[in-house]
């Protein structure tokens, strides 16, 4: 199908979370004014705006919701400025992994609460020095570091182990600092890199910060467009993003569907998909999405090295496979990925998921529901507005469909 067959749907995406934690944050560290421009607040967003409200105005309780970038951003800041913080995690956040961070804050002068335990105190002052984290860890407690090592008295550095998984996202975080006139200097070592920090370095930034559209929630839409019966336009991409996940396009393509890229925007259509092998360890945000273009496709597809979607909101790569199983997609579960057999044109026979309070697997299911014979019935959808509370609206209101009970 081509865009003169058909209008299609059109949708503006919401401003990019990654860059909205790092821009407040940094906003707030700032010695001179700097408004970041994000018109859309997420859960997880809105809780590091009230975070970040207490570390303006001087308070210590920390109220993270179920953001980890919340809380493992502003650990080790709150720590750098030798602040007392009490950081009170929901949902699943405080048995997500925290101990390499928990390591190296303890190391570098500061005591915390026992691993696990909520709510998190941490007090003492950060001191110098360098800070070594393995490469496939979450990219959260290296860009922790990174904003707050700059405001100590000493120089420090980061050296990271092995590959870093998640080099984007560190990308991101450096990108940002450098609109807030932070510097520091990189290294590629036998090991690994590792990132020196000069000290005494002063936030300034820019009076206005605007926060570029989210790939990882355009990525929704996009596969809604391959795997639906009309075109879906998403706009307010930067196609130059360092986000990671605007690897999606890319996807999308060796999938086999077609995808036209405009200036700022980007159009998928109802396509014929052929299974691929997608490696999720740089992009594990992308694993529900793959996995549904992997139902809807002809072959086999495989998921590999995703072991860590385990320790997200949900263990993520068993709820997509139970739940896709559920509407009849022909799922296995590996250790570290999956292995999906596609529909070969087929439709899901429908069914009752959960969301297993995890806002990807909640979208993800109403995606599915574009190709679905019977009502996919999602218990707990609500799990969506932890990054994006208008997404079932939006699909509604844009005329989308779905099969949603």
């Amino acid at each position: 199908m081509n865009g003169e067959q058909s209008v299609g749907v059109k949708i503006e995406i919401i401003p990019s979370k990654s860059f909205a934690h790092r821009a407040m944050i940094c906003a707030a560290l700032s010695e001179t004014k700097s408004e970041v421009k994000c018109d859309f607040f997420s859960k997880d967003i809105e809780a590091t705006r009230n975070c970040v409200d207490v570390l303006k105005n001087g308070g210590t309780l920390l109220k993270c919701g179920e953001s980890g970038s919340t809380l493992r951003f502003l650990l080790p800041v709150f720590a750098a400025l030798g602040r007392k913080g009490i950081f009170v995690p929901e949902g699943r956040l405080i048995k997500r992994p925290l101990s390499p961070l928990y390591e190296e804050l303890e190391s570098h002068g500061c005591s915390l609460s026992p691993k696990g335990e909520s709510p998190i105190v941490i007090e003492g002052k950060l001191v110098p020095g360098i800070f070594r984290l393995p490469g496939n860890i979450s990219s959260q407690y290296i860009s922790g570091l990174m904003m707050a090592l700059p405001l100590l008295d000493g120089k420090s550095r980061i050296d990271i182990e092995g590959e870093l998984e998640s080099a984007a996202y560190v990308d991101i975080t450096l990108k940002v600092l450098a609109e807030y006139d932070i510097v520091w200097i990189k290294k590629v070592t036998s090991k690994g890199v590792s990132y020196e920090i000069p000290y005494r370095q002063k936030y300034a930034g820019p009076a206005e910060f605007y926060v570029e559209g989210d790939w990882s929630a355009a990525a929704f839409w996009l596969c809604a467009g391959a795997v639906g019966s009309t075109s879906v336009t998403v706009s307010g991409l930067n196609l130059q993003s360092l986000q990671g996940d605007r690897q999606i396009v890319e996807i999308l393509k060796t999938f086999g569907a077609e995808v036209h890229e405009g200036e700022n925007s980007v159009t998928v259509y109802p396509s014929k998909l052929y299974g691929t092998e997608v490696d999720l360890a740089p992009i594990p945000d992308l694993g529900p999405v793959v996995a549904l273009l992997g139902c809807a496709a002809y072959g086999k597809t495989r998921i590999i090295n995703a072991e860590r979607l385990r320790l997200k909101e949900s263990d993520r790569l068993s709820a997509i496979a139970e739940n896709l199983k559920i509407l009849g997609g022909k799922v296995k579960e590996k250790k570290d990925g999956l292995v999906i057999k596609g529909l070969s044109g087929a439709k899901f026979v429908g069914g009752e998921v959960s969301s297993f309070n995890d806002h990807r697997i909640a979208m993800m299911e109403a995606v599915a529901s574009l190709f679905s014979y019977s009502r996919v019935i999602i218990d707990g959808k609500e799990a969506a507005d932890k990054s994006y509370p208008d997404f079932f609206k939006i699909m509604r209101e844009v005329g989308l469909g779905g099969n949603i009970g």
